[in-house]
């Protein structure tokens, strides 16, 4: 299965974020949306894994990240990432707080010394994927700069494994495994 783990949102970023990509739509950006309940912040994408592997990253990063204390981040503004003068994906930016740092590193040792194979971006930019651009008007780096987030605190206590199912309507999203700081390992039983 298509596999990586993230941090959920609350419900506060969920409401924001459509309204941000109800005034992009609005604005003339065409994009490939992030359905509501598909958003998150993606710490490590492990791509095609088999049940048992899972089962064994769950086991490993639960067991790193037990006692980790919880801790909070909060929504920092609109961002996107671009490729020569295009926009190629928009999203909502998290403070990158020392905790959030630390977590991220305490979670990419585990999987290096467990040879856990996972795409790596490089720098870690915490973000939330609004949409993947298809069109966009020719003005939009002036358009986006008029887009405002309002202060939203994200608290983290834990984080989730998700499966992905790719479909012609988009990704499934079906949470695998939920790894509490302070909680342990919790399986979703189908």
């Amino acid at each position: 299965m298509r596999t990586f783990v993230a941090l959920d949102v609350n419900q506060e970023i969920r409401e924001v974020s459509q309204e941000i990509i109800d005034k992009l739509v609005s604005m003339g950006f065409k994009a490939t949306w992030t359905k509501p309940e598909n958003l998150h912040l993606t710490l490590f994408f492990f791509g095609e894994m088999d049940e048992r592997a899972v089962e064994s990253v769950a086991h490993s990063l639960n067991k790193r990240l037990q006692g980790f204390p919880s801790f909070s981040t909060n929504l920092a503004g609109f961002g996107y990432f671009k490729f020569k003068q295009s926009p190629r994906v928009l999203f909502l930016k998290l403070e990158p707080t020392k905790s959030l740092q630390r977590m991220y590193l305490e979670m990419k040792s585990e999987l290096t010394k467990n040879k856990i194979k996972y795409d790596d971006q490089g720098n870690f930019v915490p973000h939330v994927t609004l949409g993947r651009m298809k069109e966009y008007p020719n003005n939009w780096e002036e358009l986006v700069k008029e887009i405002q987030t309002p202060k939203i605190t994200l608290v983290v206590d834990g984080v989730t494994i998700y499966s992905s199912t790719l479909t012609p309507q988009g990704p499934i999203y079906k949470w695998e495994y939920k790894l509490k700081f302070e909680g342990g390992l919790v399986k979703n039983v189908r």
